[in-house]
């Protein structure tokens, strides 16, 4: 598919899809895996009976003149869309080891990064950062949870239990491999900007809201990356962490929206 110098070439299982009307790809912050939703025609059923679960999603999306983007994932549902359509969605594929893969084990005087290091070990994924806050457990229990889970269950530990802010940390599988920590996903800093690529800008009108951008589509960006944000018309010059971000393709366009503002605690 082609979109104004956008393409998107999908395949599920051993099916090339030649016509996507809707794709979108979404990645939270906090949540263990990114997920996607692709809708297709299928007037006559065929996509629907070829399709199994469990098949291989390879979507690959970008520019023309640039190398495209690899979106890896396993389809988990299929639903009718509007008439003649089918949607295929599903999860990350790496990603869901952080849900699948489970610890049952109890620890004594041992810190919180060691305790979550050999949890993402587990997964058979390549570890890129655990951080440390800090302490040691007198005694750490995980009882049969994902690893995912485990993350949490100990960034709870620390804020109850010690009194730590744990409120920005967070455990995801980025490109180059599992984080967990008050960190971004490292990469280069794009900038969204007045005249150059900012479309809307919706400030949060309180507290607990995320602000929202949309933008053209930027299909590398995933959730925990640093953005830079110049919006003219409301004075802001500034950089962000992303916390939510859905890369939106439909027949006419082609777009990037983000979230952003501040982290709660679980």
């Amino acid at each position: 598919m082609l979109i104004n110098g956008v393409r998107t070439h999908i395949m599920i299982g051993g099916l090339e899809i030649l016509r996507c009307p809707r794709l979108s790809i979404m990645s939270r912050r906090g949540a263990p895996m990114w997920s996607f939703e692709i809708t297709l025609p299928d007037p006559m059923g065929k996509i629907g009976r070829a399709v199994r679960l469990g098949d291989a999603v390879n979507m690959a999306i970008g520019y023309r003149d640039k190398e495209p983007v690899l979106w890896a994932g396993t389809a988990k549902a299929m639903r009718p869309g509007n008439k003649d359509q089918l949607i295929v969605s599903g999860v990350g594929r790496d990603d869901e080891q952080l849900k699948s893969v489970t610890v049952c084990q109890s620890w004594e005087n041992e810190t919180p990064e060691a305790i979550v290091r050999y949890a993402a070990g587990l997964t058979g994924l390549p570890i890129a950062r655990i951080d440390s806050p800090g302490l040691i457990f007198p005694r750490f229990v995980a009882s049969t949870v994902p690893v995912w889970q485990l993350s949490r269950q100990a960034a709870e530990s620390c804020q109850r239990g010690f009194n730590i802010d744990m409120s920005r940390w967070k455990m995801w599988l980025g490109t180059d491999g599992i984080h967990w920590g008050d960190h971004d996903q490292p990469g280069t800093i794009p900038t969204i900007a007045t005249g150059a690529g900012l479309i809307t800008h919706l400030p949060a009108d309180n507290p607990a809201a995320l602000s929202k951008v949309e933008t053209f589509l930027f299909p590398d960006l995933m959730h925990s990356r640093v953005f830079g944000l110049i919006d003219n018309k409301r004075g802001i010059n500034d950089s962000f962490r992303a916390l939510d971000v859905t890369h939106l393709i439909e027949n006419t366009s082609a777009r990037t929206h983000i979230s952003y503002g501040v982290e709660y605690e679980y």
